[in-house]
């Protein structure tokens, strides 16, 4: 055999290479370029057994505890609005202490549903500054500028405050993305058992009423949810000019998104009884029956008053540096809001609590006619013509 000139060292390159092999891998690399589907593996994304099997698990698990009544639920991600000024970062951070000492708030301290014991709660709190937040938890001296007696949290309160610089780190899609993850962070390193977000128009530079960020942003909380394990609460605005009437759903701020992926939505008015009196509505829940909604909705005044005293936390000083709801009563929705809009033009219809309107209701009962029918025509309550009927 021929030898070359180079020498057979300049073949050695050469060994190994199967030009077959290259042409393969280059056809493949072009084919899943074009089409990566057909080179992944199947999505593995739903878990299916039979419908016995869940209902077995929910059995050993139990009824689920009462984070807040029949309201909030542990491990739901539920949904409270109201319009701005009516106290709905109060009933926020009432939630987020009576969750912390794990002592339920009245009404629902006998209710009978389980309990759950204290729980680590993060509140991320967009809406006031330091000196706001001490000024409501501390008693004002007479002087209205000396703050006294501050109130005692639970250590298990943890407050967050925003201090962003403004500046969008590399690698991250936009400032949602760079927040939820420090609250994912935030989260994992304070141990939480509860998420409360006040409010969640600050969770993006967009509009809420954007169904796409809506959505995003609540499918981001589900998997922050489910990720770490914890109960969820956002605090939201009704529009600033919403129409007189019934608290529903649609007067959430935003796009309905928001209400349709929450398991639970209720809402805070505020009372034409008097400028110190709210009432608390159901509006959605994903677990149960509604069992206050607009016929029984609970009432509550809004002073500050001793919350340790009423959770019985033992605290040595007592004292009122807590403003916060106060429980009054159950009651129609309808006996509290302004239906001037509503109310059909018919003589029937008086002015509410008016002698008057007792007295037709009970002549309408005499003459047969039902509950029911007696409410629909004097626009008010079933509850309250219950109470006029049976009234002496």
């Amino acid at each position: 055999m021929p030898k070359f000139a180079s020498g057979d060292q300049d073949y050695d390159s050469a060994r190994g290479w199967d030009p077959i092999a290259e042409n393969v891998a280059r056809l493949k690399a072009e084919a899943l370029k074009k089409d990566p589907r057909a080179f992944a593996p199947p999505p593995e994304m739903l878990y299916v057994r039979e419908a016995q099997y869940y209902i077995g698990s929910g059995i050993e698990d139990g009824v689920t505890a009462q984070l807040f009544g029949p309201f909030w639920l542990r491990d739901e991600t539920a949904i409270l609005f109201a319009p701005p000024g009516v106290g709905k970062s109060v009933l926020a951070t009432q939630i987020a202490e009576s969750v912390a000492r794990g002592v339920p708030l009245a009404p629902f301290a006998d209710s009978g549903a389980p309990k759950v014991g204290p729980m680590r709660v993060l509140y991320i709190d967009f809406e006031l500054s330091r000196w706001q937040f001490t000024q409501r938890y501390s008693v004002v001296g007479e002087n209205q500028s000396d703050l006294l007696t501050p109130y005692q949290f639970s250590p298990n309160f943890l407050r967050a405050e925003m201090y962003w610089n403004g500046r969008l780190i590399d690698g991250y899609e936009d400032y949602t993305d760079m927040l939820f993850e420090d609250i994912g962070n935030r989260v994992n390193e304070a141990q939480a058992d509860v998420l409360i977000v006040d409010n969640v128009t600050f969770l993006t530079r967009g509009s809420t009423a954007n169904a796409t960020l809506a959505f995003r942003l609540m499918d981001r909380l589900r998997d922050l949810k489910r990720s770490s394990d914890i109960s969820v609460m956002l605090v939201a605005h009704t529009p600033k000019r919403r129409r007189p009437g019934l608290l529903t759903e649609n007067d959430l701020q935003g796009s309905i998104d928001l209400a349709k992926v929450a398991d639970s939505v209720f809402a805070l008015g505020q009372s034409r009884r008097g400028s110190d009196l709210r009432y608390l509505k159901h509006i959605k829940c994903r677990t149960g029956q509604i069992q206050h909604g607009t016929d029984n909705c609970a009432v509550y005044r809004l002073t500050k008053f001793d919350l340790a005293k009423a959770l019985k936390t033992g605290e040595e000083t007592a004292a009122e540096n807590f403003l916060g709801l106060e429980f009054v009563e159950f009651g129609d929705e309808i006996d509290h809001v302004e239906l001037t809009e509503m109310l059909p033009k018919d003589p029937r219809r008086m002015p509410r609590h008016a002698p008057e309107v007792a007295e037709t209701a009970r002549s309408m009962f005499a003459e047969g006619k039902n509950l029911a029918e007696i409410a629909r025509e004097l626009a008010i309550g079933k509850s309250t013509a219950q109470r006029y009927v049976n009234k002496v």
